[in-house]
């Protein structure tokens, strides 16, 4: 599997979870493959990841902050088309 493929995969994995409310090692964990696999692929991904990690870290603290998950879901579309465009 592409390292793009990979991301797409674990973004849709993390979200699901998210919104399971999985505990937060297993969110961490998720969260780490993406950016270990942002940092693969560099660039604009890489610094969307980050930016991902930033806000679910925050998310986790307050999960039901309706702007945050807004914000969440806009940087893992980012992430997902720069996936797909590629």
């Amino acid at each position: 599997m592409d390292l793009y493929s990979r991301m797409g995969d674990e973004l849709r994995s993390l979200f699901k979870d998210l919104f399971a409310q999985k505990s937060i090692e297993v969110i961490e964990k998720k969260m780490e493959v993406i950016l270990k696999t942002s940092a693969l692929i560099g660039g604009l991904l890489q610094k969307e990841a980050a930016e991902l990690h930033r806000d679910v870290l925050q998310f986790l603290k307050s999960p039901k902050n309706k702007k945050l998950i807004a914000i969440m879901k806009k940087h893992a579309l980012r992430l997902e088309q720069e996936t797909r465009e590629i």
